[in-house]
């Protein structure tokens, strides 16, 4: 298929609109009127076979330190559009989430941002799960784009080729694929291959622990193998209760000249355990890798009862990061047991023999209500224990003191979508907005939609 190659095209479902301010910039003759620009975007895809008849657009921006309020505009409003403004260090999770916020989906994205890492990749992680990807392709530099049906048909392609036009697909709404059948279909899993997310992860049904580690801020024993690692890991975590079916997810600085990092990235995988090491970039963006892919988890192998599952992150880049706690906690609230290990210079040792039970009975900090298992397990059995073996293991925190404490500089850690939580039935944007200028904090939200 050609970049350029007409294909015929029909879609009923509904159809998310993100379009980065920092990339593409309104148009300064519409700044006061944001409805002409909805509308030309709206019979766009109406021509390009977008046949649902309405659509949210999701205004962003990721400058989240930019003084003053970027949007000084009335939202327009109408039967068949709404809008939301989002000023978030990164969009890509907000993707994932609402992909399972319309239960009808999948849902069509149409994507105004220029492409970066790490939006690329989760593009095409939604693209493998059957949502329709729609992007613009950037104006050449220093011309502004101009949003009229005419250049949005001339630039719109989809994530790798292709421009849509409208042709009769389906007889009704009812024929096109519903993702409600995912649950009856279950992935096989194929030890052979490295589980990257880049397609739906094998399905997992019952207790299970997930392991998000970051392996360049907690590094692994340097002599140790794949399979010596998911050993000594797999074997502290069933040591505090946690579940034996174990998947480890270890994320390395690409960027870096490690050679035994490049080998784990780049060679086949040689090993039989459930350890996967996948490229994370630098700092900044293994964090917004790691959370995504916790989300994409969630996604893709839903939990049947509360607390069945549970999420472990190894990292040092969320305790006081208010912002990307409170992403953590929507997890706890649709029933993940989240267990963050944060590492510090006395715990963070792999080359002792204490490697890795120290990090989690030290570092260790969980969100899990009253009910879960796993605290209550934890909790029974350190009343058993003596208070020597307690001087030498501590115990596992319902939350640290540096999580309640400070708002990051970066986003204050506020609930910024107007929903209730990801997987709520609720739409991720409010119904009603007054008009009015954007809040100055750094991650507001502002919502308008459909009455």
């Amino acid at each position: 298929m050609g970049e350029d190659d007409t294909i015929g095209f029909e879609s009923l479902k509904q159809t998310l609109v993100y379009w980065n301010m920092d990339d593409y910039p309104i148009p300064v003759d519409t700044t006061d009127d944001l409805d002409p620009v909805f509308r030309d975007i709206l019979k766009a895809l109406h021509v390009m076979g977008f046949r649902e008849g309405s659509m949210r657009v999701y205004l962003y921006s990721e400058q989240i330190n930019r003084e003053g309020a970027l949007v000084d505009w009335t939202l327009p409003e109408s039967e068949t559009y709404g809008a939301c403004f989002y000023k978030v260090p990164d969009i890509t999770l907000y993707m994932i989430r609402d992909s399972s916020f319309y239960r009808a989906g999948p849902v069509n994205y149409f994507v105004i941002a220029k492409p970066k890492r790490e939006l690329h990749r989760v593009l095409h992680c939604l693209q493998s799960r059957r949502h329709n990807v729609l992007l613009v392709k950037p104006p050449p530099p220093d011309e502004e784009f101009l949003f009229s049906v005419a250049s949005l048909l001339e630039n719109a392609r989809f994530l790798g080729g292709g421009k849509p036009r409208f042709k009769e697909l389906y007889v009704s709404y009812a024929s096109e694929y519903d993702m409600c059948f995912e649950e009856y279909v279950d992935i096989p899993e194929d030890l052979s291959k490295t589980v990257d997310f880049s397609e739906r992860i094998p399905t997992v049904r019952g207790p299970r622990t997930a392991v998000f580690w970051d392996a360049v801020d907690c590094p692994f024993p340097p002599s140790s193998s794949p399979d010596e690692i998911y050993h000594s890991i797999s074997s502290a975590l069933v040591e505090r209760y946690l579940s034996d079916n174990i998947t480890i997810w270890a994320y390395l600085d690409d960027d870096d000249d490690d050679k035994k990092g490049s080998a784990l990235l780049g060679g086949d995988k040689t090993w039989t355990s459930r350890i996967y090491f996948l490229p994370g970039g630098d700092k900044a963006s293994r964090r917004i890798r790691m959370l995504n892919d916790m989300f994409l988890l969630a996604r893709d192998s839903p939990q049947c009862s509360s607390y069945d599952a549970s999420l472990v992150l190894f990292a040092d880049q969320f305790i006081g990061a208010a912002y990307y706690i409170n992403m953590l906690q929507r997890l706890d609230d649709i029933r993940y047991h989240i267990l963050l290990v944060t590492p510090t210079l006395d715990i963070n040792k792999p080359e002792t023999p204490q490697w890795p039970g120290l990090l989690m009975d030290r570092g260790a900090a969980s969100f899990a209500l009253e009910t879960s298992k796993i605290s209550e397990a934890h909790a029974a059995a350190e009343e058993e224990e003596t208070p020597k073996k307690l001087d030498t293991h501590g115990k596992l925190l319902s939350e640290t003191e540096d999580m309640k404490k400070p708002e990051s500089s970066e986003c204050p850690g506020r609930q910024i979508d107007g929903g209730s939580g990801w997987g709520s039935s609720e739409e991720p944007c409010p119904r009603k907005h007054k008009a009015g200028a954007a809040e100055e904090t750094s991650d507001a939200a502002v919502g308008v939609g459909t009455s």
